[in-house]
Formats: structure tokens, C-alpha cells, sequence
């Protein structure tokens, strides 16, 4: 694979439980997503979803190996470092939103782009939120908006500072059966419109078969294909 946007090579991450043991929960050789790729990542309850979405962006150190995004190690590089790569070059959708109650949708996707390299442009926020059609919904707050258009503002925080890759955990998780395709079909066209490399963390197998590659966790962590948490 050229240039993958995503590379981990020997990661390895454990925890320390209160009885003293210690539990592996990522041990992967090689893990890779191409620029641009779109990849449905599935993986029961305890396979290490979480905590290899946190390695990813930079949220976690693993205990070995090497994180490149975007040909950067994220593991060898100090927590400020990490904070802005994270901000310029990964979108994150989280399975509960995390949308900033008292600021409008227009203020939510201004606020993750203050976290960026550049300055935060309104014109770029507003076509974001005309792209997952919120047009008429730029001035409200998330308190006034649905729990589907609350997603649409949270996919288009996702892709405010211009991200190589944008990483969605279960982001049908909490949304009822006859949204669930909205939200799949809004994230893949949105991305694929920005050239952005998209990651779905689902259990959902009728998510995952929509995706042009679909990966189990425990094809390639063997710390989830040797015991089950």
C-alpha cells in the first residue's frame, strides 16, 4: 500500500487490572488504511475497538510499536504535538455526538476548526453544514435540532479542518433503524465529496457490507483472536 493514511506496525497495548494481572488488548503487526479508503472496522464487545480508536488519534499511547497518520508516529511525538496533528488531520465522530450544548451548529464546527492549524472560516463552516443539509439550521443549538440532524452538525464538525481521515465510532449505535442508512449514506458521500479517508467502528453487519473493504478486529489484533474479554 503507497503512503497509507493510516499505518500501525507492532502495536501492542495492556492493561493493569486491580487484581494485578495485566490483559493485552491490542497486539497487531500491521494495521493500514489508504488514503482515501473507506473501511468498516467490526468487532465484538472486549476486542479492543475503543482503545485502538484512541491509539489512532493519538488519545492513547500504545505501550510498543509505531501510530503513522499520515506518515507522522504519533506514539514518539510529545502530547501537544499529538493535540494538533489530531486537530488537522483526523475527524472524529463519537457515538454520543459530544456537540457544545450552548453554542449554534454553526458555532459547534467553528469551534473544532479553533483547534486547527488555520484560521476558522464561517463561509467553509456553513458550506459543511449546507453539505449534510443543515442550511436552515446554522443558527440553532443542538437542544432544538433531532438526534439525526444533531449527527449531521457532528459529521460536519467531523470534516471542518480539512482531515485526511475521519474516524466513526458506531455512529448508528444510538440512532433508530430508519436513520441508520441516512447516517451511513450522509458520512460515505460526504467524505468521498472531501477525498477524506473514512473509518466505521460498527457491529451492525448490515453497516459493515455497505463498505468497500470490511475488516474483523480479530483478523488483525491478535490480543482479541487469542481470548475474549
Amino acid at each position: 500500500m503507497a503512503n497509507p493514511i493510516i499505518d500501525l506496525i507492532d502495536v501492542r497495548k495492556s492493561f493493569a487490572m486491580p487484581g494485578g494481572e495485566t490483559v493485552d488488548v491490542l497486539d497487531i503487526p500491521r494495521f493500514s488504511v489508504a488514503a482515501g479508503e473507506h473501511c468498516a472496522l467490526e468487532g465484538q464487545s472486549g476486542s479492543g475497538k475503543s482503545t485502538l480508536l484512541n491509539v489512532i488519534s493519538g488519545i492513547m499511547r500504545p505501550d510498543a510499536g509505531r501510530v503513522l497518520l499520515d506518515g507522522i508516529d504519533l506514539a514518539r511525538i510529545p502530547e501537544a504535538g499529538r493535540d494538533r496533528v489530531r486537530a488537522d488531520k483526523l475527524g472524529l465522530v463519537f457515538q454520543s455526538f459530544n456537540l457544545l450544548p450552548g453554542f449554534t451548529a454553526l458555532e459547534n464546527v467553528l469551534v473544532a476548526m479553533a483547534f486547527g492549524s488555520e484560521r476558522p472560516d464561517r463561509a467553509r463552516a456553513a458550506s459543511l453544514l449546507e453539505a449534510v443539509g443543515l442550511q436552515h439550521r446554522l443558527n440553532h443549538k443542538p437542544s432544538a435540532l433531532s438526534t439525526g440532524q444533531q449527527q449531521r452538525v457532528a459529521v460536519a464538525r467531523a470534516l471542518a479542518n480539512r482531515p485526511r481521515v475521519v474516524l466513526a465510532d458506531e455512529p448508528t449505535a444510538s440512532i433508530d433503524a430508519a436513520h441508520q442508512q441516512q447516517v451511513i449514506d450522509l458520512l460515505r458521500n460526504t467524505c468521498s465529496q472531501q477525498n477524506v479517508a473514512l473509518v466505521v467502528v460498527t457491529h451492525a453487519p448490515e453497516v459493515a457490507e455497505q463498505f468497500p473493504r470490511r475488516i474483523r478486529l480479530e483478523q488483525f489484533n491478535r490480543a482479541a483472536a487469542g481470548h475474549r474479554h
